[in-house]
Order: structure tokens, then C-alpha cells, then sequence
């Protein structure tokens, strides 16, 4: 390890700063902003530079691919495997990138769209007129059984039911509080127990998975899913994905699909619940569609999708996007060594008031005054490692609330304060619940 006392400023190390951002990324990284100002050093698993500065982020995010390495922490490798996208680096990321990404661009999505719209309205088949409606559970549900759908390509109750236990059990051990502990802890042995239920319920699914899989492998027909389309796909000398390669990947997709966008929809209906103009604006749009099947007139919906945005500004789902340094890079004035973390800091820029003001405020307005840069808002990260999904993400959110808001009426239930904690990996509102009413 390289001198360390050129490093920015920040508390002294100790066990407790990864266990204090573990208990709340949004409380812990402003309070040491605030202190040590920008940019300043944490101590995690290693030292990690931290920026929440706009020209910070952009030297990061433009920085040449190889100024970086791979340090993923052995707790997320474990579920999203060694050939996830977000475990790889330089050529051996670009590579599958390059083939992986077209397939989620806006323009290849219009099939989805429909399929993300027919799982949403059979889904609600099952709600019923005055039911009270946990709204994260309830997304959940439903979202998961979206991504199994359109992702996946599930079909039939028979094939649906191992699918869900299965993805749902590694979920749930995953975002099991004593996993999250022992993450933080860099308790990274198999034996220990949280671990050892982790790769059990991993094992699980990438066996239905692999079994899926070579099944298709062996049939000839033209299906519209994620996992359909990167089957097909080839790089330039002709070759595929392996199925292990897959698995990696389509990991990847559910469980950043099934918590994250469930989350944020619940972020909308919180906020909802505590703003009726925000409420009655984003009915006004919908009820102003001609059917709830139009995925181009939903995706244009203004308002809609500044709602959304901005719930992702005050909540962003990845409080630091995180790489590690193989060579030096110059950030801020620091001129910073290799071996360690440099991270642009969304919960800290995304609540800067030079660029939002009034930022504690829920204001999706700004989103229609302004247009923000890639350095500005980093909601899906940045740089060459922008998350391939975002996109599928935004239209899943769009069609589902679309559906839910022009087939039936909520009236929130919980409308006091705004509580805070985690739902599984991701952190949310607690108490978000809705009377439905059937249109």
C-alpha cells in the first residue's frame, strides 16, 4: 500500500465507519461531508476517497477505463457471481457489455413494455375492492412477477411457483440483517452461517436457472424475454454466452429489478401520501391516456417521470458508486495512489443546494425547470459503468404505476412523518399503505 497521509481528510479509521454507513449511507456520508467538506476519506474494507462534488464525479466518470480495477467485496460477489457485470473490468467488461447492452436500450424495449403491462393488470386480478394494501409487499409481488415474465421468460403456474420460492428465499437471505452485518464485518467465510444460507439459496436458483436454460437450448422458437434475446446474441468471432456467464448476469437483473424497483415505487406513493398536489397531478396525466397499453404515450408522461426521478434524487438507491484505483488519479486537487476506492457520492451531490435548492424538499418541478448533466444526477451511476438497466427499470415503474392508477384508486393511509429503514437490501419508507379502491 502506497503513503496514505496525501489522502483528503475524514475520520480516523475504526470498525465502526462501515457499520455506521451499513445503518444509514444518507446520515453517515453528509455528516462527514459536512465536517471534512469535499473531498474526504472513509475507511471501509479499504480507504475510499469520497466526492459529492460535480467536477469530482466528472473526473471519475471520464477517467480512461483502465485508470480503474475490480474490488468487489466478497459479499456481493457471492450472489451476483464472478461474471456479473459489476465484477468485471477493462476488456473483460466491455466485451459482454457491448453484447449485453443493446438488448436494454429504449428503442429494443417496446415488447417488454407489453409484457411488463399484461403480467401488471393479471397481478391485479388479485387485489379486491376495500383491500388494505401493504404497498412495498404488494409491489414486490408483483414486480417479481414481472421480472420473471419479461427477464426470465416464465411461463405457466407450474414452471412460475419453484422460480418465486427460489428467488425469493435469496432475497431474503441476502437481505437478511445478519448477512448485511457479517458484510460489514468482512466476515467473508463459507462455513458462517449467514453466508452458507446465501450459497445455498444462490445454488438454488442458478440450478433452475442452468436447467432452463439448456431446455431452451435444445427447442427452436422466437420468445421476446431478456434471457431469449441474450441467448441469440453473438460477439464478433461468432461465439455466445456460456450458460454460467447467464446466470451471472440475469442475477444481476433480478435482484436489482425485484428491490429496486418495488422501492421505488413505494418512494412514489409515500411521497404521494404526503403531497396531494403531487397525487392529483401524476392521476391527471394518467387519466389522460387513451388506454393504459400505449408504452410510448406512458414513457412520455412529463410529470410521471419527474416524480420518479426526483424520488431517486432524495433516495438514491446506490449512496456511493465505488471503483478501485489500478493507477493514480487526480480528484479534486488530490493527486490519489492505486490500491485504493475512489466513490462519487449521490447521497451527498444529490443534496447540494448550489444545484438543488431547497434540496430536502420533495420538488419533482425541478426536473421539469431543468435538465441535470451526468455529473449532476447519478441515479444509475456513471461512466463506462452506467447501469445497463436503467432504462427497463424507468419503463417497468411507468407501466406498472400506469396500470395500478387507471384501474383502481389509492387512498394512503399513512400520511405522518416520514420514517426510514431497511426493506431488505435497500433502505425505504416504513408504513407505506393504501386503501384500494377498484375503478
Amino acid at each position: 500500500m502506497n503513503d496514505l497521509s496525501c489522502l483528503p481528510p475524514g475520520p480516523k479509521w475504526g470498525f465502526w465507519q462501515p457499520l455506521a454507513y451499513a445503518q444509514s449511507a444518507y446520515h453517515f456520508l453528509p455528516k462527514v461531508h459536512a465536517r471534512y467538506g469535499d473531498p474526504f476519506t472513509v475507511h471501509f474494507s479499504l480507504p475510499t476517497v469520497v466526492t459529492g462534488h460535480p467536477d469530482g464525479i466528472r473526473q471519475i466518470f471520464t477517467a480512461p477505463v483502465d485508470t480503474f480495477c475490480v474490488l468487489i467485496p466478497m459479499s456481493i460477489r457471492r450472489v451476483l457471481g464472478e461474471q456479473d457485470l459489476r465484477a468485471i473490468g477493462g476488456e473483460a467488461h466491455r466485451r459482454p457489455r457491448k453484447l449485453i447492452a443493446p438488448g436494454f436500450q429504449k428503442t429494443a424495449l417496446d415488447d417488454i413494455g407489453l409484457m411488463i403491462h399484461e403480467s401488471t393488470v393479471q397481478a391485479l386480478k388479485n387485489w379486491r375492492d376495500g383491500d388494505t394494501i401493504d404497498i412495498n409487499n404488494a409491489l414486490q409481488d408483483i414486480t417479481l412477477e414481472v421480472i420473471l415474465k419479461t427477464v426470465f421468460g416464465v411461463d405457466g403456474r407450474a414452471d412460475f411457483e419453484p422460480f418465486r420460492l427460489a428467488v425469493k428465499n435469496l432475497a431474503a437471505s441476502w437481505g437478511n440483517p445478519s448477512y448485511m452485518l457479517s458484510a460489514a464485518l468482512r466476515i467473508d467465510s463459507d462455513e458462517w452461517p449467514p453466508n452458507r444460507r446465501v450459497n445455498i439459496a444462490r445454488r438454488k436458483l442458478a440450478d433452475l436457472l442452468l436447467d432452463d436454460i439448456k431446455k431452451r437450448r435444445t427447442r427452436e422458437e422466437q420468445r421476446g424475454d431478456i434471457l431469449s434475446r441474450l441467448m441469440e446474441a453473438r460477439f464478433e468471432d461468432g461465439g455466445g454466452f456460456s450458460d454460467e456467464d447467464l446466470v451471472d448476469s440475469l442475477l444481476t437483473n433480478l435482484l436489482a429489478g425485484l428491490t429496486g424497483t418495488a422501492l421505488l415505487m413505494t418512494w412514489l406513493f409515500a411521497w404521494m401520501g404526503r403531497h396531494e398536489h403531487v397525487a392529483e397531478r401524476i392521476q391527471q396525466e394518467i387519466d389522460g391516456l387513451d388506454r393504459d397499453d400505449d408504452i410510448d404515450a406512458i414513457q412520455a408522461l412529463p410529470y410521471l417521470d419527474a416524480a420518479f426521478r426526483e424520488c431517486l434524487r432524495l433516495y438514491p438507491q446506490v449512496p456511493l458508486v465505488m471503483r478501485g484505483l489500478a493507477k493514480p488519479l487526480q480528484v479534486r486537487g488530490y493527486e490519489l495512489p492505486a490500491g485504493i476506492n475512489i466513490a462519487a457520492c449521490s447521497a451527498v451531490l444529490h443534496m447540494d443546494p448550489d444545484i438543488y435548492p431547497q434540496p430536502e424538499l420533495f420538488n419533482p418541478d425541478r426536473f421539469l425547470e431543468r435538465n441535470y448533466n451526468g455529473f449532476e444526477y447519478i441515479p444509475f451511476g456513471g461512466g463506462y459503468k452506467m447501469c445497463v438497466g436503467n432504462h427497463l427499470s424507468m419503463l417497468q415503474v411507468k407501466v406498472m404505476l400506469a396500470v395500478l392508477l387507471s384501474r383502481g384508486r389509492f387512498s394512503q393511509l399513512d400520511k405522518g412523518p416520514l420514517k426510514v429503514k431497511y426493506l431488505g437490501l435497500l433502505m425505504g419508507p416504513a408504513d407505506v399503505r393504501a386503501c384500494f379502491n377498484a375503478k
